[in-house]
């Protein structure tokens, strides 16, 4: 099984604007957000960079 990639919100900074751009656009619903962070279920989440995308701060990265 390959290794996937990993996934993060850039922190440093506070690039993220709790928008929810990013829960909206996730074809797998796998964005969480509530008043003071998101959330991933990495399980789920297959690294398709949408959510990368759809971030308007460029908040969102996946390595």
């Amino acid at each position: 099984m390959a290794n996937k990639k990993s996934l993060h919100i850039e922190s440093s900074g506070q690039l993220c604007i709790y928008c929810g751009a990013c829960v909206g656009i996730c074809p797998l619903n796998c964005i969480y957000l509530d008043e003071t962070r998101i959330t991933f279920d990495e399980k789920v989440c297959t690294r398709c960079e949408i959510c990368v995308k759809a971030c308007p701060v460029g908040a969102i990265e996946i390595d």
